[in-house]
């Protein structure tokens, strides 16, 4: 190669080299350089007493219609700045998930008798770290009706998201009984059931059950779930158990059951439900209740299989007759 165009050769290469290089260095970013992240705001509100936390997971009062208790609340803020939270009491609801929460509405129960010092017009504004101990006044109407009065006192913040404000909620339930005749009573009711064939043939199907407990007394419970269930004349039966569920005074709420079964074409049953004490609740449990429930239980795979079955078996014999019959003759 003439040395004229050997150097061209070298002065090229060292080009593309210097332009990957750059290139390279471009998508190369520093973790010292890349955007902070915004800070997130932490907190929580616990029972506390004068002096701060004391270890208590709840507010947990029973008072005499026309009374009123103190108690207290501390609310922490986590984080590394300043925020300004809101604070504020409310009714107690169970959610479909099972879950206690506290409505954002207008309290008209239990929450409405509650009432949270030490906050401002504007709210409460903490410093980074910072505790704040609220002093809690429940105040009882003397017509209040004896049972639980379920609620809670939450304490939120609300953050821009995406355009829309978004307010984000940390609570403390406060478990509040007025003091009287406690009358603990429940029902069960709507018990529906469907079965579901397994895809392979002879194998059990799944029956579901789906029913409703309604809390009819004036104190919540636990409701623990059994189903029994048989095909007919009580052959090959089956059952199954849930896990517990609260159902607050006057509350519904509709679950349902999967247990495996026998496709016997057939199926019927009974849900029962058995009351249990929740926490540290200790109050009369109403007696335990049932409802009955019955569906078609038909494995069409199994039809299938044993429809297929006759039908070679059919086959087979019409054609041993046809040769049969072609040998007589």
């Amino acid at each position: 190669m003439p040395r004229v165009l050997l150097i061209r050769a070298v002065l090229l290469a060292a080009g593309v080299l210097a332009a990957l290089t750059a290139s390279a260095s471009l998508t190369v970013v520093p973790a010292s350089a890349a955007a902070p992240e915004p800070p997130t705001i932490e907190w929580g509100v616990v029972p506390a007493d004068a002096a701060g936390p004391d270890g208590r997971v709840s507010l947990r009062h029973t008072i005499d219609p026309g009374g009123a208790i103190t108690d207290a609340i501390a609310v922490t803020n986590h984080s590394i700045e300043p925020a300004v939270f809101t604070v504020a009491a409310g009714d107690g609801v169970v959610g479909a998930d099972g879950a206690y929460d506290v409505r954002a509405d207008d309290p008209a129960a239990g929450g409405a008798w509650i009432d949270v010092g030490g906050v401002d017009g504007d709210g409460l504004a903490l410093a980074a770290g910072e505790t704040r101990v609220l002093p809690v006044t429940i105040t009882v109407p003397a017509d209040a009706t004896p049972g639980d009065h379920p609620a809670g006192i939450v304490v939120g913040l609300s953050a821009a998201e995406s355009g829309v404000t978004v307010t984000h909620r940390v609570g403390v339930r406060v478990h509040l009984q007025v003091a009287g005749e406690i009358a603990p009573m429940l029902s069960v009711d709507a018990a529906a059931a469907s079965f579901t064939p397994s895809w392979i043939p002879f194998a059990p199907g799944t029956l579901t059950v789906e029913y409703r407990v309604t809390n009819t007394g004036n104190v919540r419970f636990g409701a623990s779930v059994a189903a029994d269930a048989a095909g007919p004349l009580g052959l090959m039966p089956g059952g199954g158990t849930a896990a517990a569920f609260e159902v607050l005074p006057g509350g519904t709420a509709t679950q349902r059951i999967e247990l495996p079964l026998a496709p016997l074409f057939f199926a019927a049953g009974e849900i029962t439900v058995t009351p249990v004490s929740l926490g540290d609740d200790r109050v009369p449990l109403p007696e335990a209740a049932s409802a009955g429930f019955s569906t078609p239980a038909v494995a069409w795979s199994s039809i299938a299989v044993v429809a297929l079955g006759a039908g070679i078996i059919a086959l087979v014999v019409s054609i041993f007759v046809r040769r049969r019959a072609r040998r007589v003759r």
